[in-house]
């Protein structure tokens, strides 16, 4: 067709016309324009496609900005431009920079929208299609399911702002139940908040934010799905009234509900709620364990998306505790960890592996413990006693006290007990109905306080978690009451909350008074309370008025999912908690149920492809009984996997969902997908053979793009591999290879596993070729660094794993003949060959050192049971005792290095510690001597002796 054909010509001008008055109407207040609100019915849209067969031409500018977003809203997450190729047949991929800047265009002359975040930052072209489209179809789901859990929320929203909406929504979506892609697209934090002002609010048609026609187009597609309209439609219902006319003129005016409420709005903003709280818990016969009850730090993640990352990805550690939680362990819902020294006061209660100044700055202030020497607990029912920062005891009550110091022995109702904690001292306190003067003073010696005579408690609604001396939890839809009284004349009581001004109550001669307060906001919030008492005891008492404080945790209710068991029998733990299905396909995911004994689980796994269709639905193996470990787990997947037809379906899978079943206990669905990338291979089914090609979405330079291929069989040779070719269909030739890319700061490796036709057993696996290596330190270190790439690389196809396996021992192998020697190389390999025969030990042994009596002592060297902190611990004792190294931090290495090659890439200097190996080989061959041997003694847990690259 002619660029200049007179359909395209009114078309464009049309649209232009279109634009120009919308944008004109919003200027007023400020709302954005999206492309998809072009108001052409599908008729006219399927006109403009097939018009658009010519090169993209500006002339014609804005119809191919309608067409990519129509592309877009249609987009199923993964792969933009091969749905834009195959609906645009003169499309060229080098004009994919037009588009974007077409956009940028739409952008400035009709005050467009502009894509924002992380996400936006990595896919700089595709993004802008994306953004305007509004809410593509395969988002539409998750998105009306988080607005059904966040109704309460937002109902609760006074004048919000759509950036106050999409931290809301980006905060929800950190949950582990929604996918990568969801959370990615929730980083456009103004976009996602444009979007729910405009779906839930109920203006007129000159006031809609979204173009009617285009906002009925997104609701009717919805409804589609019957979960999706039911939970719209709820979450309308529930936001009404408070998202009525919302972004026009001032917000609302608040009535004066009944209760203790401030004269103004509240503008401070509350601290957010992530306070850990320090227990102890009996453990058996007077024993006594601490642990800490982290709260979730979602609404920290919801602060902003690169916080979101950070704390998704870093690993954290508690104080007092010796070992380190994955990334994402605080997103994952309020978690405890057991202490094993008590925690330094000087120091906040969680530390990061890596420095974020936000998140420090809020746990330097918000996550610490009070300063010593004295800590008091009160024990409660349940046996946990809970800590009482004001250090007041109370009549009839028992505590634990914590003490640096040992505490005399003169009070005869504290007896010492037990606590698993370092450093600190413990004692039960049994306080008597009657605190006598001596008592008193004894204990205000220790820094305790005797409570008086003021009683404040949760009347009708009970707190949640109520210690009893001041602390509870409440929802954001409640109102919380309590019950206030005192055993002496008081003639009122005042009360302030916050930082509102205070209100006085009189008694009026009652002995109980009771209060209500206005539904508060999430956050912690604090109300003093202070007795004033009659004249006649004020004028005779020598000590100050009571007055006390209670602290309110308020949190939004939890959403209850249809169909779920309330009740947490049973208990799914992941690490990492948001793993991609890659991850989970390779069965890398450390997966434990618990739950009680005499319960069994069932597994069942279900793929679907990019447009939602399930393509396998199995059960997993026989049920399991609980509770379930990471190795029974690991086991039985491994033998689902195990199976050539399932490896075709998982190369068609978009996502997967594993559904954990335990009859009355429950069920619990974790959802995995693959975890899109700017710059990403992608591999297919054809004609029972695998196609892999490269998608980039980086919008840099293609003269930047570097991509390789390395055959299995000589894993350690590139092959190059042209811009041109990479974005092509190629069909892995057997038996496969590491395909790699890199552009920029992105990049992306794949392990392909193409298996030969009617070869029988012998092409099941592969022998690659033996590598020569230079034995220099810088060489040595890269081929360390490309074996990680091996390693790490995702798979695909049939026996990948088996193949991955073969390949990296077949390089352990030659790192180790290089830094150990040819002569030991031959030796290890004949004692692997003849299953470590006693003889080849001894003849191993050997050629250590020269010195006989190394041999000797590597011999009758006890093996160790520890971990491999431990163990290399251990080895540089060793080493040193018995005249190989003696240099620590060398023999650590090199047992590092004796168990897998691929450690050295972490190590903070590598290079330097090569060198020594190359001039000392004696303290590697001894490393490899006991790792050889533990793994003949079936110590060591490694699958092969040549090498362990799990």
């Amino acid at each position: 067709m002619n660029a200049l054909d007179p359909a395209l010509v009114q078309m464009q001008a049309r649209l232009e016309a279109h634009f120009e008055k919308l944008a004109d109407q919003r200027g007023n207040p400020g709302f954005p324009v999206f492309a998809l609100e072009h108001g052409l019915n599908e008729t006219e849209r399927d006109q403009i496609r097939s018009m658009l067969r010519s090169r993209p031409s500006s002339r014609f500018w804005l119809l191919w900005v309608i067409h990519a977003a129509e592309v877009g809203y249609s987009y199923a997450g993964d792969e933009y431009w091969s749905s834009f190729e195959e609906q645009t047949p003169a499309w060229d991929y080098h004009d994919r920079p037009k588009i974007k800047a077409w956009f940028q265009k739409f952008a400035r002359d009709y005050s467009g929208v502009a894509p924002s975040g992380p996400w936006a930052t990595h896919f700089s072209i595709i993004a802008w299609p994306i953004t305007h489209a509004i809410l593509p179809l395969y988002l539409q789901c998750q998105f009306a399911k988080l607005l059904y859990d966040l109704r309460f929320q937002l109902a609760s929203q006074v004048a919000p702002s759509a950036r106050d909406i999409g931290r809301l929504l980006a905060d929800g979506g950190s949950r582990a139940d929604s996918s990568k892609r969801f959370q990615a697209f929730l980083e456009q934090e103004e976009l996602t908040g444009q979007i729910v002002l405009a779906l839930l609010g109920e203006a007129s048609a000159e006031d809609a934010l979204i173009l009617p026609p285009t906002s009925e187009r997104i609701v009717a597609d919805l409804g589609k799905a019957r979960d999706a309209r039911e939970w719209l439609n709820d979450t309308r219902h529930s936001v009404s009234d408070r998202f009525k006319g919302i972004g026009r003129g001032p917000p609302p005016a608040e009535g004066h509900p009944d209760g203790i409420t401030p004269q103004n709005p509240r503008v401070k903003e509350l601290g957010p709620a992530i306070r850990p709280s320090l227990h102890l818990r009996h453990v058996w016969d007077g024993k006594w364990s601490a642990f800490l009850l982290v709260k979730s730090f979602r609404q920290i993640a919801a602060l902003s998306a690169d916080i979101c990352s950070f704390l998704s990805k870093t690993r954290c550690r508690l104080n007092g505790a010796p070992d380190f939680k994955p990334g994402g362990w605080l997103l994952s819902g309020d978690r405890k960890g057991t202490l094993r020294s008590w925690p330094d006061s000087a120091s906040p209660l969680i530390a990061f592996e890596h420095n974020n100044p936000i998140v420090n700055h809020l746990v330097n202030s918000e996550c610490r413990l009070g300063s010593g020497p004295v800590w008091l607990f009160r024990i409660g029912d349940d046996g946990i006693a809970r800590h009482i920062a004001g250090r007041i005891v109370r009549p009839d009550r028992r505590y634990i006290i914590v003490s640096e110091t040992p505490i005399p022995s003169n009070v005869d109702c504290l007896v010492r007990c037990d606590l698993n904690c370092e450093s600190v001292d413990a004692y039960r306190l049994e306080m008597p109905t009657h605190v006598s003067e001596t008592l008193t003073a004894r204990l205000a010696e220790m820094g305790l306080q005797v409570a008086r005579t003021i009683d404040v408690w949760p009347a009708g609604l009970p707190g949640r978690s109520w210690d009893g001396d001041g602390s509870s939890e409440w929802l954001t839809t409640e109102a919380p009451c309590f019950g206030v009284a005192a055993d002496h004349p008081v003639e009122s009581f005042a009360f302030h909350l916050d930082d509102d001004s205070e209100v006085l109550i009189p008694t009026k001669g009652d002995k109980t008074l009771f209060v209500r307060l206005s539904p508060l906001k999430a956050g912690v919030h604090k109300l003093a309370v202070k007795a004033r008492r009659s004249p006649g005891l004020e004028s005779i008492a020598e000590t100050p008025a009571a007055e006390g404080f209670v602290h309110l945790v308020v949190r939004d209710p939890e959403p209850w999912t249809r169909g779920i068991a309330s009740h947490p029998g049973l208990i799914v733990n992941t690490d990492p908690p948001h793993a991609d299905l890659d991850t989970f396909w390779r069965n890398r995911l450390r997966l434990r149920v618990n739950g009680p004994e005499g319960f069994a689980a069932s597994f069942c796994v279900a793929l679907e492809s990019a447009d939602g269709n399930e393509i396998l639905k199995e059960e997993i193996g026989n049920p399991m009984n609980l509770p379930i470990t990471q190795d029974a787990w690991r086991k039985s997947f491994d033998g689902f996997l195990n199976n050539e037809s399932r490896t075709w379906k998982y190369l068609e899978a978009a996502s997967c969902t594993l559904a954990i079943r335990a009859d009355a206990l429950g069920t619990c669905t974790l959802r995995f997908e693959h975890e899109p990338k700017p710059l990403r291979w992608i591999t297919r089914s054809r004609d029972g053979s695998i196609a892999v090609r490269l998608l980039d979405d980086t919008g840099q330079d293609e003269s930047g793009l570097k991509a390789c291929r390395y055959s299995m069989l000589r894993p350690g040779d590139p092959l190059p591999i042209t811009p041109q070719a990479a974005r092509s269909d190629e069909i892995v030739k057997p038996p496969g290879g590491l395909f790699v890319a890199i552009n920029g700061e992105h990049a992306d490796a794949v392990l392909v596993s193409a298996a030969p036709a009617n070869s029988g057993l012998q092409g099941l696996g592969v022998a690659p070729e033996p590598l020569k290596l230079k034995r220099s330190a810088s060489s040595l270190y890269e081929f360390c660094r490309h074996l990680a790439q091996w390693h790490n690389a995702r798979s695909a196809g049939f026996l990948a794993e088996i193949r991955r396996r073969q390949v990296l021992d077949s390089a352990t192998g030659a790192v180790v003949a290089e830094l150990c020697g040819e002569k030991w190389d031959r030796a290890e390999r004949q004692y692997c060959e003849h299953q470590g025969m006693p003889s080849s030990l001894k003849s191993l042994a050997g050629l250590v050192d020269s010195l006989p009596s190394v041999s000797q002592s590597l011999l009758r060297l006890p093996l160790p049971n520890g971990k491999e902190r431990q163990t290399s611990d251990w080895f540089a004792i060793e080493a040193a005792r018995i005249h190989i190294c003696s240099e620590r931090l060398l023999s650590k290495f090199a047992f590092r290095l004796a168990r897998d090659p691929l450690s050295v890439v972490d190590d903070s200097n590598p290079q330097a510690l090569l060198e020594k190996l190359i001039e000392n080989p004696a303290v590697l061959r001894a490393a490899r001597f006991v790792m050889l041997r533990r793994a003949a003694a079936g110590s060591a847990g490694q699958s092969s002796p040549r090498g362990n690259s799990s």
